[in-house]
């Protein structure tokens, strides 16, 4: 069974930690550079344009968060590539928007829905199946004692995962008619930013401040108090959706306000299956049962557990599960699967 590499950094400053990171994951950094330069290539955008425009977003960022732009130089460093191309690596999502791929289905179960009254937040990331290769699990330590754990692709910040005050999140694609080019803060130093929070409040008015100019989701979950909060973030405002009777789902298309998704006539249905089958086990939902409802194969191709349809259309043909993560708050780890979950397995890896 195929696993992700794992990778631990743990130094007293950021740009240490940085070049920690790079050194470890040196081989699938320069992966992941490779597949942006031959992605953007294949647009017609050379790779210097590319890098050029990437490095731009580093002043906005260092404005708010000088600690993670040093993290990023000191991952260039430890990688031997530049800064640019560390920042095209976090920046792809700004930068592309691959809106013909739908990512991602992300959930949490409170208390009164699962049988060990225990918290849970999960997803599903959906995306190019050829990212497989350079996707890593990320484990940081902070100098002030934060730990985070979470999957990314090789040289971004971060994507998903939880820390050791009870916060995760989950994160989905959106595409909304405001989005549009220009310099907001990039998805990958957000989410790192809010994994650095020690209270959902904190997280959540970084989640309402921040500059934008493409829409992205964020679930987060507060394990410790056993509460969660979606978020659909769109230039012009924040759309937030509540969990009902203790669970909360969400896939790629606006629920609280539909008439702004870019993209119409899209299949809305992997939240709404992700919800009934939860809602089926009300009360009595457990991790495992979570990892059998992430292997749920219900509207494929554009099921929540996917795999590349060679005769499909743009949304089908290169898509597939990347990944499943299921977080478990009360045993501080979190169980990873690489790979589509039906044919995969499970790992556990503590925080």
């Amino acid at each position: 069974m195929r696993e992700f590499p794992y990778v631990k950094v743990d130094a007293p400053t950021p740009f240490e930690r940085g070049v920690q990171y790079g050194e470890q994951a040196k081989a699938y950094i320069v992966k992941a550079r490779n597949y942006y330069k031959a992605y953007f290539e294949s647009r017609g955008d050379s790779w210097e344009n590319v890098c050029r425009f990437a490095a731009d977003y580093a002043d906005l960022i260092r404005g708010k968060f000088p600690d993670l732009v040093s993290e990023a130089e000191g991952i260039a460093q430890g990688a031997g590539l530049l800064f640019a191309d560390i920042m095209v690596i976090n920046c792809r999502y700004e930068m592309s928007k691959f809106p013909k791929i739908p990512e991602c289905t992300t959930g949490a179960v409170l208390n009164d829905a699962t049988e060990k009254g225990c918290t849970y937040s999960f997803k599903n990331w959906d995306f190019s199946q050829g990212v497989l290769d350079h996707v890593i699990i990320l484990h940081v330590v902070t100098e002030d004692g934060i730990r985070i754990l979470g999957l990314t692709e090789a040289g971004q910040m971060i994507r998903d995962g939880f820390n050791n005050y009870g916060l995760s999140i989950g994160t989905n694609n959106l595409q909304s008619v405001y989005d549009s080019a220009g310099f907001g803060m990039p998805v990958t130093f957000l989410r790192r930013k809010i994994l650095m929070c020690q209270n959902f409040s904190d997280a959540e008015k970084l989640i309402e401040e921040s500059k934008r100019t493409v829409s992205n989701n964020i679930l987060l979950t507060d394990g410790r108090n056993s509460a969660a909060r979606d978020y659909e973030w769109h230039p012009e405002g924040v759309n937030k959706l509540e969990p009902e009777q203790g669970i909360l789902t969400h896939a790629n298309h606006f629920v609280e306000t539909p008439e702004i998704d870019a993209i119409k006539g899209r299949p809305k249905n992997r939240d709404i299956r992700l919800r009934e089958l939860l809602k089926a086990r009300y009360g009595h939902i457990t991790p495992e049962y979570i990892m059998e409802c992430m292997k749920d194969h219900e509207y494929y191709p554009l099921s929540i557990c996917s795999h590349p349809s060679p005769d499909g259309d743009g949304y089908t043909k290169e898509r597939m599960t990347v990944s499943s993560m299921v977080v478990d708050f009360e045993n501080e780890c979190a169980y990873i699967c690489a790979g589509p979950p039906c044919s995969g397995e499970y790992k556990k890896y503590h925080l």
